[in-house]
């Protein structure tokens, strides 16, 4: 086998479908997938193609299909030489199904036949699919965000509104009553919050001893003194400065409820690693729940394990990041929760 049947034979073969153009535009050549495309579509000419001016059917669309023109520009950008690559992504719809495509287009240029456009179309939607679902159950999970967030906030605001009035009539507890409340509000805000975050990251340097002492002061429940935290280690990581403080908060509020209801003062030290950070605390050993929490399940809505949510929501957030989020035991006699793969300034 010579290498020109060789490289024809790869083309043949190659899943996604190929057409390879001259400098006019004029299609010399098809694959096997074209071909089986155009048989399977009813294309009302030769399925091989041949001698079709890809650019002029391009051409031809261009008032009725924005992304045509697009293409053949962009093509005959590429046949210029003014471009080593050209991509886009098109629908392609039929009457029984709904499709996506991908277009990559590169040149090739020989000494013996001059300039051609090598243009593939590759089958996306499946991704393009999954990418519309988990995009609809966020939208349906943000609107019963919004109307549970609204009920619950008119109810806080009945409710501490009473808790004040009753500081002046019964002491100790009405004040316990209105922290309690107080506390209530916060963490129905940080959960809205987590909620509406977009899959996007905006990078940037992140110190890390500050975010710690502010996830500190909303994770501790009422600010309480005998939930020590010492930390260890310091630094700037690569991180979403707000995603970065949501998981400290996410992980400092799991460990201070865990430690609760052993109840005892929790101990808890923060520190650094060569390549990420842990949290380590003194209280129970890891539950079930809390270690599954950091494996995301198919079967988890939008990956939220409801039995341990804030470990779930740090993983979330690791996920993001690219880091890997682990729990395990600590030295101190608790839970160990690590993160690795951080990029440390």
């Amino acid at each position: 086998m010579d290498d020109v049947s060789l490289i024809e034979r790869g083309f043949e073969e190659f899943p996604a479908t190929i057409a390879l153009l001259d400098s006019r535009g004029d299609i010399v050549y098809t694959n096997r997938s074209w071909r089986a495309f155009a048989d399977a579509n009813d294309y009302a000419g030769d399925p091989d193609s041949t001698g079709v001016n890809y650019l002029a059917v391009c051409d031809a669309a261009r008032g009725t299909d924005e992304i045509a023109g697009v293409v053949a520009d962009g093509i005959r950008a590429v046949l210029r030489g003014d471009r080593d690559l050209f991509t886009a992504e098109y629908p392609c719809h039929s009457p029984a199904v709904y499709r996506w495509f991908a277009l990559r287009v590169v040149p090739i240029d020989t000494p013996r036949h001059g300039s051609f456009a090598l243009v593939s179309h590759f089958d996306i939607t499946d991704r393009r699919l999954a990418e519309l679902q988990v995009n609809e159950k966020n939208e349906h999970l943000a609107a019963l965000v919004s109307v549970l967030a609204s009920e619950l906030k008119a109810q806080l605001a009945s409710a501490t509104a009473s808790a004040e009035r009753l500081t002046a009539v019964d002491g100790d507890a009405a004040v316990t009553l209105s922290k309690s409340l107080s506390r209530i509000d916060s963490l129905v805000e940080w959960g809205i919050t987590v909620a509406g975050q977009p899959s996007t990251l905006d990078l940037g340097a992140v110190e890390f001893r500050p975010h710690v002492a502010q996830a500190r002061a909303l994770a501790s429940p009422d600010g309480a003194d005998d939930a020590s935290l010492r930390v260890v280690g310091d630094g700037s990581l690569s991180a979403d400065t707000h995603l970065f403080g949501l998981f400290l908060v996410a992980v400092l509020t799991n460990c201070y409820e865990r430690n609760a209801s052993s109840g005892s003062s929790s101990s808890v030290v923060v520190g650094t690693t060569a390549d990420g950070f842990y949290v380590d605390d003194d209280g129970p050993r890891p539950s079930p729940e809390e270690l599954a929490a950091v494996t995301a399940d198919s079967n988890q809505l939008l990956g939220v394990d409801y039995d341990a949510t804030h470990l779930s929501t740090a993983r979330r957030i690791a996920d993001l990041h690219g880091w890997q989020f682990d729990v395990g035991d600590s030295e101190l006699g608790g839970a160990r929760f690590e993160v690795r793969g951080v990029d440390w300034n």
